[in-house]
């Protein structure tokens, strides 16, 4: 073989060997793309299944609140019955069924209005030195779920 022929062939080689580091750099990127995507797919799922409950609980809250509004409004002579017993056990159970879901209901009486939680539906005209955009009524509860407001509270400010 000629020295002219080993040249060639050095510089054929070269060329393979940066096409092959290219091919292998490519390949490396696309490993990293698809691990990333799978990261964020998992991430997907995770959040799917945590807030898959989210429209059955939205549907419920009406009836919570209808309960908690029955609840309100016993007589005072019929306080101590069965039936009401029996109507604030379903309220626990309500209760108990929202916190499993981590459903949490959003503070408002005596906390200072925030437009992330709350909606403000009436003003309250005050007079003296008391605090503004202070919430003085809850007209309807609001809701977070996994830390993500799914309702929010109608309130009364004053």
């Amino acid at each position: 073989m000629t020295d002219k022929e080993i040249k060639k062939l050095q510089k054929k080689i070269n060329q393979l060997e940066k096409q092959a580091e290219e091919y292998l750099n490519g390949w490396k990127r696309v490993k990293a793309d698809y691990i990333n995507r799978e990261r964020e797919i998992e991430k997907e799922k995770r959040d799917w299944v945590k807030f898959a409950n989210k429209d059955l609980i939205l549907q419920l809250l009406p009836v919570v609140d209808s309960l908690n509004q029955s609840l309100n409004h016993i007589p005072q002579d019929r306080g101590e019955s069965e039936w009401v017993k029996g109507v604030a056990q379903i309220k626990i159970q309500f209760e108990s069924f929202l916190q499993s879901q981590d459903v949490e209901k959003i503070k408002t009486v005596g906390e200072v209005f925030n437009p992330e939680y709350h909606e403000v539906v009436g003003k309250e005209e005050g007079e003296g030195k008391e605090q503004e955009n202070v919430i003085v009524q809850d007209v309807q509860a609001g809701y977070t779920m996994h830390g993500n407001v799914i309702r929010v509270a109608k309130v009364i400010i004053k």
